[in-house]
């Protein structure tokens, strides 16, 4: 049975700090009505979890609450790049650009929608495994491009 995320993200609202992980087989997970297949992989819509998201061996872990008041194309890309994981491995500019032309040539952003994401990655900081917002905004776009 597909339950949307929409739909796991206002029961993980309401469900306080009593919320338990949702599990999805591959195959049964939605964004905003958007089927998303990331090849046998099981999502996890965990409200615990200490980030928007994680990818490990056969699972994509999400938390709900991150994802709260984020335009679909986002939510998309988060999700997207998570996948991108369990294709090109540990490299964050590699699970990003896979998520791009995923996302692009899946329909998932239109070019109005992609840049209005470029906006919203263009200011931050970067961490430790993740590039500063005008690279890694730059190589997104490039990505995108190609």
């Amino acid at each position: 049975m597909r339950v949307p995320f929409a739909l796991a993200l206002i029961l993980a609202s309401f469900a306080g700090t009593e919320a338990r992980a949702q599990v999805y087989p591959a195959g049964s997970f939605s964004v905003d009505g958007y089927p998303v297949v990331c090849y046998n992989v099981t999502f996890v819509v965990d409200p615990s979890l200490p980030d928007v998201g994680m990818s490990r061996p056969g699972y994509i872990f999400l938390n709900p609450h991150y994802f709260v008041g984020l335009p679909t194309s986002l939510k998309l890309f988060w999700v997207g790049h998570e996948c991108g994981h369990h294709v090109v491995g540990l490299n964050e500019t590699a699970a990003d650009c896979w998520a791009v032309r995923t996302g692009r040539d899946q329909g998932w952003f239109s070019p109005d929608a992609f840049y209005g994401l470029m906006e919203m990655f263009r200011n931050n900081p970067g961490d430790i495994v993740h590039p500063p917002g005008p690279a890694r905004v730059a190589a997104m776009i490039q990505c995108y491009q190609q």
